[in-house]
């Protein structure tokens, strides 16, 4: 048997011990379940329905502040609508920019997916002193807040590898890498 071979049935083997643990565990799993009683199964699924009652609620709460939407908010609203909201993107934009226009498209998919998040959008020219005080000098400028804090500012396009061809699944997983979004919401 030469070294092609070797490696090859080396790499066969390697795979039939991971599928024979899996379906190991897969089993063990299995076995747990079956010996689960009629009053173990009653509790799972109370847990379960709190759960989901408890995480319908909370959608609930945040589409009523604006969560799902992408919305134009007003300068002097900025710090109430962070207040409210965990995690917000905020666009700063100008009207007949067409990099704004194209950043606009993607959060308006984005913001309906993901509901956890406030998509919010503000005209950088009507809000100086806002835009003077997060340091945006270049438009878009896309502002990621957590929890009250910026965690970061996505300056026009610089940062995405398809520059101004940015698709939505690149911001999405851009948005994702600084927290802001999470793929559960």
């Amino acid at each position: 048997m030469g070294y092609y071979e070797k490696n090859v049935q080396l790499l066969n083997d390697v795979l039939v011990r991971a599928a024979e643990d899996q379906e190991a565990e897969i089993d063990a799993e299995i076995a747990r379940l079956d010996a689960l009683k009629e009053d173990d199964l009653e509790e799972l699924r109370r847990k379960r329905l709190e759960q989901m009652k408890s995480a319908h609620s909370d959608k609930m709460k945040k589409l009523a502040v604006g969560h799902g939407e992408y919305t134009m908010i007003e300068e002097k609203d900025f710090f109430d609508v962070s207040k409210k909201s965990e995690r917000i993107v905020v666009h700063f934009w100008r009207e007949s920019t067409w990099r704004c226009e194209v950043m606009d498209k993607h959060l308006r998919q984005l913001c309906q997916k993901h509901w956890g998040t406030r998509f919010v959008k503000i005209n950088a020219e009507k809000a100086p002193y806002l835009a003077e005080r997060l340091h945006i000098w270049c438009l878009p400028s896309l502002v990621l807040c957590v929890d009250g804090k910026t965690e970061h500012t996505i300056v026009g396009f610089s940062e995405f590898k398809t520059g101004d061809e940015v698709t939505t699944d690149e911001l999405e997983e851009h948005l994702a890498k600084w927290g802001v979004i999470k793929y559960d919401c």
